[in-house]
């Protein structure tokens, strides 16, 4: 089945303080010809993390955490969440906002794309290079403080509000604002007109589009379209560069602005990486034997591995 994360299930520090060991894993398939050349393919693109917990003797009380956590997973067969000791936290120049548009991700990692809804990112940054590579993050530690062209954006259902989901959490913007779509045109472009303007929208920007009717609709609903120009005497005509031609689609439905390209959307805040059980079977040692108050239990291998969530 798929791993269910238990939100309420959280390695405590005492745990994690008691001794930890972890890395980072991708899979690349690796070659080196007659001449020395080497080649590498990409086969796992994304970084994954692992942790043994129980590495050095720990009270007995520690090692307990760690059997109810094992008894409350049913072994790994549900997820927990851990904070790792060397990577939990994100700041404003690390974290963005990655828009979704169809189910995948779309648009640059910090910036609007003109769609609702967003996952978290960490961004790292090579030293000295321009490079980053994204990490999602679905757990945040307690509600992200998110900024929106830096100003704050709040939880709430008011106009620009997010809506953030239970875990895996993404956030979910109210539109900014929303019209009528009163007509459509189809072609290479395609013209769509509202019933009034929508303040904000430059050339660039990207125009949300739902509810509209017609056998081709669905070229233009639940879809940002890129804005190519902005016409009509009450600038309420937009051109976008979506191909609709030859398409039947009618006027109906709305229009929505939601965070534009030129907008940076960047959060801050603590975070936990998914992770379960990866074996059936937990170790231990009884290191100092004793009254059972000051018996120290090391487990030599209890791993965890991260839990990947879409």
């Amino acid at each position: 089945m798929t791993i269910t994360v238990l939100s309420d299930v959280i390695v405590p520090k005492s745990v994690i303080m008691a001794g930890i060991e972890g890395r980072t894993t991708r899979q690349n398939d690796r070659s080196v010809n007659q001449g020395g050349y080497a080649t590498t393919n990409v086969v796992r693109d994304v970084t994954m993390r692992e942790y043994t917990l129980g590495v050095k003797p720990m009270a007995l009380s520690a090692w307990e955490s760690i059997v109810g956590i094992y008894e409350a997973t049913d072994a790994g067969a549900y997820g927990m969440l851990l904070e790792d000791p060397t990577d939990a936290l994100a700041t404003n120049a690390q974290g963005a906002f990655q828009g979704y548009m169809s189910g995948v991700e779309f648009g640059t990692p910090g910036r609007g794309n003109g769609t609702p809804l967003y996952g978290l990112r960490k961004l790292y940054t090579a030293f000295g290079s321009s490079r980053t590579r994204a990490r999602i993050v679905t757990r945040p530690k307690g509600t992200p403080s998110m900024l929106r062209g830096g100003s704050p954006v709040v939880v709430g259902v008011a106009a620009g509000n997010v809506a953030l989901s239970v875990g895996p959490v993404y956030a979910a913007f109210v539109a900014d604002a929303t019209r009528t779509v009163t007509a459509v045109t189809p072609g290479a472009t395609t013209q769509v007109t509202l019933n009034t303007a929508i303040p904000g929208f430059v050339v660039s920007g990207r125009l949300w589009l739902q509810g509209l009717t017609g056998a081709d609709a669905a070229l233009l609903n639940g879809k940002s379209h890129e804005i190519t120009a902005i016409t009509g005497g009450g600038l309420n005509v937009y051109t976008l560069a979506t191909n609709t031609a030859g398409k039947a689609i009618t006027a109906a439905g709305q229009g929505h602005k939601y965070p534009q390209p030129d907008e940076t959307l960047s959060w801050s805040g603590g975070f936990y990486v998914p992770v379960q059980f990866s074996n059936d079977t937990m170790d231990w040692d009884l290191i100092r034997p004793g009254h059972y108050e000051d018996r120290l239990i090391a487990g030599p291998n209890v791993p965890l591995v991260e839990v990947r969530e879409a």
